[in-house]
């Protein structure tokens, strides 16, 4: 009889069969399918990890910190709106360009189909989380209601609207290639290398990457976008460019990456529960898909 090392290894490795399997047969879930999933990963995400995102905000626009729920949690029902439509659109918009590439049959995307499938979907995105993020942003400059926010930008004129959407495209691209894309090739290129290795230590590694990727790259453009739209009046960020250059003014390369410490620490988080999320729990909702 085999030894219990042996057994050991033999169902770790088995386990690591059905979960690409699993993987490979997520292709057959439908744009609605994969949006509920999104949404409720996305609701999910914002709850726990909000905090770090005022942290970051703050730090971009030279707030100070706090950890005072009353402020941190300010504008979570605008991000709640605005993360998990976001989500809902890049999981939908994921699975639609996947499908495409496959031409509808089940099988093993490249790492490049991965990832173009990812950031396709991100970068589209901006259409509704730009003007939300907005909104979010204002409530944490100014405080104020949902709608207070929205009057205030309003007021501004309408071309307020698309303030920051080109940055905000560039960065959802490149954050999603990482969480959509990055993270689940590392994930499974590692479980194919290590099939012994627990699931949950796999996606943590693939999280870690897909942060560093997400984050590093995409920082930039995330603080040029926050900066514009804390600043709608536009005293100090009016345009992008003229913001690059204030931004490089004050403090070089440097302050392009301010608070990118609290968004790496969001994004590997999220990534994680998002990752989780989408593989747990779809078997779950729609089992027929499996």
């Amino acid at each position: 009889s085999l030894s219990p090392s042996w057994r050991f290894h033999l169902y770790q490795v088995a386990k690591g069969l059905r979960f690409r399997s699993l993987v490979y047969r997520m292709q057959n879930l439908s744009e609605i399918e994969n949006m509920t999933v999104g949404g409720i990963g996305g609701l999910v995400e914002v709850s726990i990890m909000q905090s770090t995102n005022y942290w970051k905000n703050a730090k971009q626009q030279g707030l100070p910190f706090t950890l005072d729920p009353r402020v941190t949690y300010r504008g979570y029902v605008s991000n709640c709106v605005n993360f998990v439509s976001c989500t809902v659109w890049q999981f939908g918009v994921n699975g639609v360009i996947k499908k495409s590439i496959t031409g509808g049959k089940i099988r093993k995307l490249s790492a490049g189909e991965e990832i173009f499938a990812a950031v396709g979907a991100g970068a589209t995105s901006a259409i509704l989380c730009s003007p939300l993020e907005l909104i979010m942003i204002q409530q944490q400059r100014k405080g104020g209601s949902f709608m207070s926010a929205i009057s205030g930008i309003n007021s501004k004129g309408m071309s307020m609207w698309r303030r920051g959407f080109l940055m905000t495209a560039g960065r959802e691209g490149v954050y999603t290639g990482g969480y959509l894309g990055v993270t689940p090739v590392i994930r499974s290129g590692i479980q194919e290398a290590f099939p012994d290795w627990n699931e949950e230590i796999c996606r943590l590694l693939g999280s870690i990457a897909g942060g560093l990727f997400a984050c590093y790259l995409s920082h930039p453009a995330d603080t040029i976008k926050t900066c514009i739209q804390g600043d709608i009046e536009g005293s100090r960020f009016s345009t992008h460019l003229g913001t690059a250059k204030v931004l490089f003014e004050q403090g070089g390369i440097f302050a392009f990456y301010r608070g990118a410490p609290w968004r790496l620490f969001r994004q590997i988080g999220g990534i994680f529960i998002l990752d989780k999320i989408r593989v747990s729990l779809s078997p779950i909702l729609f089992p027929h898909a499996f």
